[in-house]
């Protein structure tokens, strides 16, 4: 790669004569030890972004949702994913609006999601399930 003079304005000179003495130890040029550092930035923000774009929440216990806090949880993180190795009760009050909310339901093997009648079929669209699923 053909080298090239980037000036970065603002940058903080302390910092860039910390890494100029780490690069001179290592037998490196600052470049190496910049680039090196703004892949690491790029890599964990992009991470990141993938993270709040698939909010999940996990259940290793017990947990009771009704409609009302399924639309909150949505306000709070957008479109989420279940992901259960507890047990999940859905109460009567959920229904289709509440489930729209919901991006998955990831049901492990010693996981058990408990769904009134009326919402059932929509539960079972909405899941991956290797453990259990019932009506009530």
């Amino acid at each position: 790669m053909p080298r090239t003079t980037i000036a970065i304005r603002g940058l903080n000179e302390e910092l860039y004569w910390k890494a100029f003495s780490i690069a001179k130890k290592q037998r490196r040029r600052v470049a190496d030890i910049m680039n090196e550092a703004l892949k690491s930035y790029l890599q964990n923000t992009d991470d990141a972004s993938k993270e709040k774009a698939n909010p999940k929440i996990e259940n290793s216990g017990s947990i009771t949702l009704n409609k009302n806090v399924i639309l909150n949880l949505h306000r709070e993180l957008g479109k989420f994913t279940l992901e259960n190795s507890g047990k999940i009760f859905l109460e009567r009050d959920v229904d289709k609006e509440a489930l729209e909310c919901i991006k998955q339901i990831i049901n492990t093997s010693s996981g058990m999601v408990k769904a009134p009648r009326s919402i059932y079929h929509m539960v079972i669209l909405k899941s991956k399930n290797n453990g259990t699923l019932e009506m009530y």
